[in-house]
């Protein structure tokens, strides 16, 4: 039904019913701006995570933009800046902030959907200049050190701004040497123990950094005591009968440990010493035979003349049984006898 033919129905009840009609009863027709679509919007809003940085740091900024289309449709984003390194795509983007040089510095962000409706935002960050800091650390060469030496202490220290540094030590004991970074505690006369060495360093604005190093103060090791020099021994002994130079029998077994002692031992030698008595027939002669006899036995065994060295002596006249006796007597190496 056309509009025209509803107003002209309309009319002619209202012709026949003379009451009032209500407003709400008449239809509501669709404007011309009610037809129009939903207008799309985007907006967009920009943050950092921290807004400034020191200067030469490598933490990186972190930038996020926050955006929206109204009709949900898909957003592309685009960051640009006048400083830094700019890493990364999307929402969200980190800045290297690291060659820059003290000041401010701008980043513009700008959204889009695919028909071209978008949104930016801006924001700032700032690159500081290093804060002015003092900082030290204490190594000691050797922690351990005898009573009467040396302790040497070096420090490590920086000044955020470059400024001179006044070093300043103390001790709870020993004396300390030398001036700036390095020093030596002088532990004369320290009891065993550990001792604290204290360094403070400052610049000219009055910052400062301590540290501090342990020294270990042991006594020290007393020289070892001289080596006992060598000494000969005898080992054995072989009586003969009087006038004879020719040992009994039992005296075999005697000889035979002189052997045995002989070849374990390759560096030392032997001193073959006989006596006779003034009673017995040309005691000097008949001395020397003895000893003659026991070195021919020796070397008939073996034994390298070279290791063997014979003396002989006269008993005295109360001597006795000594006076036929001769001594075995075992020279160690370096014995000079």
């Amino acid at each position: 039904m056309s509009r025209f033919v509803l107003c002209f129905a309309i009319c002619l009840w209202g012709i026949a019913h003379p009451n009032p009609l209500l407003a709400a009863q008449w239809p509501k027709w669709p404007t011309i701006k009610s037809l129009k679509k939903k207008p799309d919007i985007v907006t967009a809003a920009c943050k950092l995570e921290n807004d400034h940085v020191e200067l030469g740091s490598k933490d990186l900024l972190r930038a996020k933009m926050d955006a929206s289309d109204s009709l949900g449709h898909d957003l592309s984003y685009v960051w640009n800046g006048n400083g830094g390194k700019i890493l990364g795509v999307g929402a969200e983007v980190k800045v290297d902030a690291s060659g820059l040089n003290p000041g401010v510095y701008g980043l513009v962000a700008k959204t889009q959907d695919a028909y071209k409706n978008s949104a930016q935002c801006s924001i700032e960050f700032r690159v500081l200049p290093p804060a002015d800091r003092v900082l030290m650390s204490c190594s000691v060469e050797s922690p351990v050190v005898e009573q009467g030496h040396d302790a040497h202490i070096q420090a490590q220290a920086t000044d955020g701004l470059g400024h001179e540094l006044k070093y300043l030590w103390f001790t709870n004991g020993g004396t300390l040497k030398g001036d700036g970074p390095r020093v030596a505690l002088d532990t004369a006369g320290l009891a065993a123990g550990d001792y604290t060495v204290t360094g403070r360093v400052e610049d000219d604005s009055g910052l400062a950094s301590d540290c501090a190093a342990t020294v270990q103060v042991k006594l020290a090791t007393p020289p070892p005591p001289p080596p006992v020099p060598p000494t000969p021994s005898n080992i054995a002994q072989i009586v003969f009968a009087p006038n004879r130079d020719s040992w009994e029998s039992r005296a075999l077994a005697q000889l035979q440990r002189v052997l045995l002692r002989l070849q374990k031992e390759p560096d030392g030698r032997i001193s073959i010493e006989a006596y006779a008595g003034p009673e017995e027939t040309k005691p000097s002669e008949l001395a020397n035979r003895r000893a003659e006899a026991v070195k021919r036995y020796l070397v008939q065994n073996g034994v390298p003349e070279s290791r063997l060295q014979t003396l002989v002596g006269l008993g005295g006249k109360r001597g006795g049984l000594r006076n036929r006796m001769l001594d075995v007597i075992w020279l160690p190496k370096d014995l000079e006898y």
